[in-house]
């Protein structure tokens, strides 16, 4: 058994845009591992530089998300405002994914006494939580210490490192009346770099595969741990 941290929390609104989109932003359905290590930052009080120094203390922090419920998705529509010489110079519109009444079990693994003082943070945090941008702001609406047993590499509604498209031997569990939905898969980093001028660079780019509610798959190459039934595995280490 694992100590672990599990942080429930909900959202009105949340989006985590696709790094690669620009007039038409989408979102990723779950919080990927640098949001995960960043809203455990902001819970602190850590500054982006100290975070991700080396000698950050969340620098050996694990983590890894669990979706409760299935959220609303809605597209909006925003203008830039482009300036030059103190006028409007023209407007720019692009479209935004946004979802709706979000719901996530945050999961963090570590050292005890890092996720001991993560706790009490998260109780009473040092800066807002959001997630996505600084005015989707989270609720937080449990706090606890668990055990992670060791699990079933059976995963629906997580996060998972790797293309597991291309993994052998993966399979789909089929279900009456349950409607399978792609998984969706994207590189993304693991941590990042901050310059001397503030400038964050990503670092570690990793293929993360999204898997839905009710999109339930076996995927025996992964080490899987459990908490109430649900599967997850580490995104960082």
């Amino acid at each position: 058994m694992e100590q672990l941290l599990v942080v429930q929390v909900r959202a009105p609104v949340a989006s985590f845009r696709r790094p690669l989109d620009h007039n038409y932003q989408r979102t990723l359905p779950m919080p990927p591992p640098t949001t995960l290590i960043g809203i455990a930052a902001a819970a602190l009080g850590i500054s982006d530089r100290e975070l991700w120094a080396s000698e950050s203390p969340l620098r050996h922090l694990k983590v890894s998300v669990l979706m409760g419920s299935e959220p609303g998705l809605a597209r909006d529509m925003w203008t830039v405002l482009k300036i030059k010489r103190n006028k409007i110079a023209e407007r720019s519109p692009y479209f935004r994914e946004l979802l709706f009444f979000a719901r996530y079990i945050l999961l963090y693994g570590g050292d005890d006494g890092v996720l001991n003082h993560l706790a009490q943070a998260f109780l009473d945090p040092a800066y807002p939580l959001s997630m996505g941008r600084e005015d989707e702001l989270i609720s937080v609406d449990d706090v606890a210490i668990a055990e992670a047993q060791d699990g079933d590499p059976r995963f629906e509604g997580t996060v998972l490192l790797g293309d597991i498209r291309r993994v052998e031997g993966v399979q789909v569990v089929i279900k009456h009346g349950v409607t399978l939905k792609p998984i969706l898969v994207e590189t993304l980093p693991l941590r990042f770099r901050v310059d001397d001028q503030g400038v964050r660079h990503p670092e570690a780019l990793t293929p993360l595969s999204f898997l839905p509610v009710g999109t339930e798959m076996i995927v025996p190459t992964v080490k899987a741990l459990q908490w109430q039934g649900r599967n997850f595995a580490w995104l960082t280490s």
